[in-house]
This record gives C-alpha cells, structure tokens and sequence, in this order.
C-alpha cells in the first residue's frame, strides 16, 4: 500500500499496490493531484526532493515501499526501501527524451544511461585489435565517452590516411600525364654516352691538328722574315781570300825579317794585314754561321709543314658529335621516362596502402559500435543496438533509429527495459504523459509484461472522475 497525506490537493489517499504486479493507473481531473503522487512517490523510494504540503498543512507524509517521508519545514526519510527501482541508474522519461534537439547528442545521452544501467565497463582485453598508439588517455571507467573518443581519433586517422592517400595518387596521375614517349628502340645510356665521349675525341684532335698547323705556319713565317734579313755570302770565296791573305802575310813576316832595313815600313804593313786577316777569318766565320743558321732555317721550314683538316673532315666531324648528343639526350629522356614510371608505380602503391589503412581505420571506427552494442545487448529486453553512435532496432520498416521511432513505440521499448531492470517486485513510477502517449494495444502489452515479471508499473491518466487508483 502507498499513502499520501497532506501533500498537494491529495488529503488521504491510499494506492493499493498488486503483489503479482502489473500496471497501477491514478485517474482524476486536471488539478486531482496525480502528477504530485507520482512525485512524492518518487521522492520517497528516491530520496530526492521535497513535495509541496497541502495549503494549511504543517506536515504531511508519504509512505511507499517500507519508506516513510515526512514532509514539513524539513524533509526527513526513514525506513529501509523494500524494492527495486531504477533510481539513480536510469531515467525511463530521459531514455525516450532526453530534451536535447541534436539526435545524435541525444542518443549519446541514451546509450550512456543504458550502459550506466548494465553496469559494464570496457576492459582493456575487449580493444584489442585497435591501433595502441589511439588508446592513449582513453578513460574506459566511462564506455561511451571512451569509445566515442576512440571512434574520433580513428575517423580523423582515417581522413589523414585518405588524403594521403589522395595526394600519393594525384602525384601518380601527374607524373604519368607528363611522360612522353619517345619514338623507336630503347637506348642504352652507356652506349649513348661512349658515342659522344668518341665524337668529342675526335673533335678535339682535329682541334689540336688544326693549332698545330697554325703554329707551325707562325714559325715558318718567323723564320722567312729571318732568313729574308742574311745576305748572301760566297763561303768559298772567302776561305780561299783568307787563305791568300796568310800566305802573303807570312810572305811579309819573312821578307821583314829578312830586310831589317825595311822593317818599319814592313812591320805597319804587316799590322795592316794582321788586321785584314783578321776581318778575313771573322767575315768567314760569319759567312759560314750564316750558311748553317740558313740551312737549319730551310731545314725546319720544309719538315715543319702541316696540313690542317679539311671543311668536309670538320663538318663529318661536327655532324657525328651532334648525333650522339642527340642519341645521348634520347636515352637520358628514356632513362628518366623510366625512373618516373617507377615512382608514379611506387605513388600508386602508397595510394593503395594509405587507402587500405584508411577503409581499416573506418572499420576499427565502426566497432566502437559494436563493442558499445555489446554492452547494451547484455541488459534483458534490450532490442536496441548502436550504430554510428546512434541507437538502432529492428522494426518492420527494417533497421530504424530509436530516435526515429514514435513517443509510444519508444516508451514501449524503454519501458521493456525498465521492466527487466528493476526485477522481480520492481518498482516503476511512470510519467502521466507517457501512459498516455500509448495506444491501447501498447498498454496491454505492457500491462502483460509487467504482470509477467511480477513489477509494479505506477502512472496516471487524466479522466471526469476524482482522484482513484485503478488496475490498468
């Protein structure tokens, strides 16, 4: 049995409870006091809150469930609660409502009270799988603040991955897009380059025969002025007027000696041929140097004569170095057509990877979800799952999201769990609002479950009567 007295419009009224269970209905006229039954109800197996005195009353009183609540300046509470509610682990109105617009932030409120409700916790062993380095920091005493943390970070990997993943392949794309093919036979560099070292060679031989000759030329030219400057001079000639010239002389010398009386005139014209011989012997001496200095000149003229290439010879010469540069410059295009296939190959490859661990990462993402759904599959009557962050059931329509449902389809579903919850001899205070947002069939179904796991379903409905407490 509930009492209440003196709390609101209610003087005395008595609910009787079901012991078998099932679902007590207040009914009344607006203004009856059945909203503040449920809340001095509430106040009492919870604790929390204080209901409003009736006007004029010093004290009232609300008894329920072994709890004894005084109402008055101060609220006091006694007595041990004899039952089981859901106070403190979940808010049944909350879990079909929470009041928040955001459908997403709304089901994160939901999922966390369910899994508060289980009483679960995440270990350690039940992430594994998951990339370590993004555990770090996790708190997992709280599941879905924990996994909603985790699936973050693992979405933000995974777009980091494929813009990676997206840079590597654009690369790829341009450096094929910027090959060109060369035609004819590939060529081999080596070969390519031996040619153009060969030509190079020989048109630097054909430069040095050509400053050979050059300098050769200058020479002979020096050595014509030279040559044009010594005149010529009969080396015969002048041995052999030497020769007389000392025959006389010592002609003289004797004739001096021998005629004493004609020495002086003898001696000035001996000196006079000393000096004659002298000149005689120096001018050939010369004359003979000048011979050999010419001879050696005309010597080195006609050995030191080169023929410098001719036009053809250069041309040839000119037109091979320009092939190989020409064939060198193709296979050094090859080589680098080669070496970007090779890196847009290696581009494409990374692409790949980077694309890979991202679909991984939004796997690893998507079973934050499943970890999460495990926890709440495991309360009794739960027929909700979580996907994408967001609570799920299967209705005929299909996969649907809880959210999505209507208020009497979710107050159906919440109160299944409730009713599992609490247990056997349960408690459950129900909002006016809720009760009445159900259809009929909804009610029924409800009623049987309540009746079936022995809970006591307390609500109200508004009715032309005064206030009463009927078996739904």
């Amino acid at each position: 049995m509930i009492r209440i007295s003196n709390i609101g419009p209610i003087a005395n009224a008595a609910i009787q409870i079901p012991e078998d269970g099932g679902v007590v209905v207040l009914r009344g006229r607006n203004g009856s006091g059945k909203s503040i039954a449920l809340e001095a109800v509430n106040a009492a197996v919870s604790g929390k809150g204080k209901p409003p005195l009736k006007d004029l009353a010093k004290q009232g009183s609300v008894s329920a469930a072994g709890v004894n609540l005084t109402v008055g300046r101060a609220v006091r509470r006694s007595g041990e609660l004899e039952v089981s509610t859901l106070e403190g682990r979940l808010s049944v109105a909350d879990l079909v409502d929470p009041g928040i617009a955001d459908p997403i932030r709304a089901d994160a409120t939901r999922i966390k009270a369910l899994v508060g409700l289980s009483g679960a916790t995440i270990d350690p062993g039940d992430l594994h799988g998951f990339p370590e380095n993004l555990l770090d920091g996790i708190d997992l005493d709280e599941p879905v603040a924990a996994m909603a943390e985790l699936r973050k970070r693992l979405n933000i990997g995974a777009s980091e991955y494929e813009k990676l993943a997206a840079k590597d392949e654009a690369a790829a794309k341009a450096l094929l897009e910027s090959l060109e093919e060369l035609d004819g036979a590939a060529i081999d560099p080596d070969k390519a380059q031996e040619r153009v070292t060969q030509a190079l060679r020989a048109i630097d031989r054909l430069e040095g025969q050509i400053k050979l000759a050059v300098d050769a030329s200058a020479r002979n030219k020096a050595a014509r002025d030279r040559l044009a400057l010594i005149p010529v001079v009969g080396v015969d000639a002048a041995q052999r007027d030497a020769a007389r010239l000392e025959d006389v002389t010592a002609k003289k010398k004797t004739l001096a000696l021998k005629l004493k009386s004609e020495y002086e005139a003898a001696l000035a014209d001996y000196k006079t041929s000393v000096v004659d011989r002298d000149a005689a012997i120096a001018n050939a001496e010369d004359a003979q140097a000048q011979a050999k200095l010419r001879a050696e000149l005309e010597r080195q003229i006609s050995e030191s004569e080169i023929a410098k290439p001719s036009y053809e010879e250069i041309e040839a010469a000119n037109s091979e170095l320009a092939a190989a540069k020409a064939e060198q410059t193709k296979a050094a295009q090859q080589q680098a057509m080669n070496q970007q296939r090779i890196k847009s190959d290696e581009l494409f490859s990374s692409s790949q990877e980077h694309a890979q661990e991202a679909i991984d990462l939004r796997r690893k993402a998507k079973q934050t979800d499943e970890v999460l759904s495990e926890i709440v599959s495991t309360l009794a009557g739960c027929p909700l799952t979580v996907s994408e962050g967001r609570l799920s059931t299967q209705t005929k329509r299909g996969p649907t999201f809880y959210a999505d449902l209507s208020m009497g389809e979710r107050w159906r579903i919440a109160l299944e769990i409730a009713i599992a919850a609490v247990g056997e001899g349960g408690l459950l205070v129900i909002p006016q609002e809720a009760w009445e947002g159900l259809d009929p069939l909804n009610r029924e179904a409800i009623a049987k479950q309540a009746k079936a796991a022995r809970v006591v379903i307390l609500t109200a409905e508004c009715s032309d009567s005064e206030f009463s407490a009927e078996m739904a």
